[in-house]
């Protein structure tokens, strides 16, 4: 199997190209049911066949949830190492935010943070598809999320370094923006 960084970014484009039939058969699609015959040419392109398969039908289920529907010209993007998913769940993926003037109020607040970073390993999956949708609502479709981060949260979940880097990168974003607030209105 390719490196997963590799076949994120792979799957990431696959998914940019998809028509709105094959798109909708991946969102729709159940973690622990049969599969979408989309998913498992996919399986087959990318080498996932000695996978945890019911995992990687949660990454790319996620991933299609972020894919932005209609029209995606060249200046869309679904996979962005840069952007990390903390940094994105705290800003929405709005470079400007918080808007000038404003305190910083993170899209995903801290308290579902907080239980993000609290639920099982096992319900992780459904708080992760709660967050995609969220996400997909939010973020500019020019802002990408770092999808390898989404991956990494499913296929170890024993680990706690993936949780940690989601916190790290919410935090990073919310002190920055708090920081240039302050400095905006000559306190810091």
């Amino acid at each position: 199997m390719p490196m997963l960084e590799e076949t994120i970014e792979s799957i990431s484009a696959k998914l940019l190209s998809l028509d709105s039939g094959p798109l909708a058969d991946l969102r729709r699609m159940e973690p622990d049911g049969p599969g979408t015959p989309i998913f498992w040419r996919m399986v087959a392109q990318y080498e996932l066949r000695d996978c945890d398969l019911n995992a990687w039908k949660q990454i790319i289920r996620m991933m299609a949830l972020l894919t932005p529907c209609g029209h995606r010209g060249a200046d869309v993007r679904l996979h962005d190492r840069r952007q990390h998913l903390g940094a994105i769940l705290c800003d929405g993926g709005t470079p400007t935010w918080p808007p000038p003037g404003t305190e910083p109020k993170p899209v995903y607040s801290e308290a579902r943070l907080a239980r993000f970073l609290a639920t099982p390993a096992a319900q992780r999956g459904e708080a992760l598809e709660r967050m995609a949708r969220l996400l997909a609502r939010s973020r500019s479709p020019q802002n990408g999320v770092n999808c390898i981060e989404v991956a990494r949260l499913l296929l170890r979940q024993d680990e706690a370094y993936p949780l940690q880097d989601v916190a790290k990168h919410y935090y990073a974003r919310l002190d920055r923006a708090a920081y240039q607030t302050k400095q905006e209105e000559g306190i810091a």
